[in-house]
Parts: structure tokens; sequence; C-alpha cells
């Protein structure tokens, strides 16, 4: 009688032992998945950001003999842009925070909000070594909050897509 009750324990100690490495193993998968989203989002959004930024110097195009390899001839040509040129680089900046955010929300089948704020976070770092190293206009400054802000609609956005399609099925 003795015996049996201790293989039972064991049991129940190999089983609770499982259970607890299943439970880990998902929780790092769904923290892999969180990982990935914001690469993905990261990347896309900066791909929307880059190619909204070319369309810039199509409409404001760079002087005969700069090339992009030279920086001090750039930050002469941005030093010379008129300020309604920083609009749409406002515009690529948000952009990249709600459309990488976005991505990010949808990849992420949960922890929505949180992968879509870390690309929100994220752009927000570069966006402020951005315009640290780039000679922009004062007032440039006043997109800082809106990569938050963009990111955060972002998240509820496909937040609340998700819960319109699970109330429908």
């Amino acid at each position: 009688m003795q015996a049996k009750s201790v293989e039972i324990y064991v049991f129940d100690l190999r089983r609770l032992l499982l259970l607890f490495c299943f439970k880990r193993s998902i929780l790092m998968v769904r923290i892999l998945i969180a990982i990935v989203a914001v690469i993905v989002g990261l990347f896309i959004g900066g791909t929307v950001n880059l190619g909204t930024g070319m369309l810039n110097v199509l409409i404001f195009p760079m002087p005969d003999g700069v090339s992009w390899n030279d920086s001090e001839a750039i930050n002469e040509w941005i030093k010379d842009l008129p300020q309604s040129a920083f609009i749409l680089v406002l515009v690529a900046h948000v952009s990249q925070a709600f459309v990488g955010g976005f991505v990010a929300a949808l990849i992420a089948k949960r922890n929505m909000m949180c992968v879509a704020i870390a690309v929100g976070v994220l752009s927000l770092a570069a966006g402020i070594m951005n315009l640290l190293m780039i000679p922009a206009p004062s007032w440039l400054w006043v997109e800082m909050p809106l990569y938050l802000v963009a990111a955060w609609v972002a998240g509820k956005l496909v937040m609340r897509m998700r819960s319109s399609n699970s109330t429908i099925a």
C-alpha cells in the first residue's frame, strides 16, 4: 500500500513538471511572437517612413552633385529646405509608428497594445536620435508624443477589429 501512494505521488510530480514545462514553453513562444511582431512592425513601418521620405525628395530634389554619402552636403540641403518640406517628414515619422504598431498588433494575437506601444517607443527613440543628428526646425519636436499616440491608435484599432470579428463569429 505504501509503494502505491509513492508511485501516485511521483506520477503527479511528473505530470506537474510536464505541465509547468509546457506552460513555460507556451509563454516562451508568446514572447517570441511578440518580439517578432515588434521587429516586423518596425521594418514595415520603417519602409513606409522611407517611402514617404523619398516622396519628399521628389518634391524637393537635392541639388546637383550632392550624394547620400556626403553628410555635410545633406545637412546643408536640409537647412535650406522650406518649412513646408518638414510637414511630409512629420507625416512620414508618425506613419512609421502607426503602420508599424498596426502590423505588430496584427501579428501578435495577445498583448496587441503592448507590441504596438513597443513599436511606438522604439520609433520615438529613433526619432529623437534623428532630430539630434539632423538640422531640423525646432517645431518638429512636436512629433515626439505623436509617435506614442499613433501607435496607441493603431493598437486600439486592431483590438476593435478583433473584438468585432469575435462577436460576429
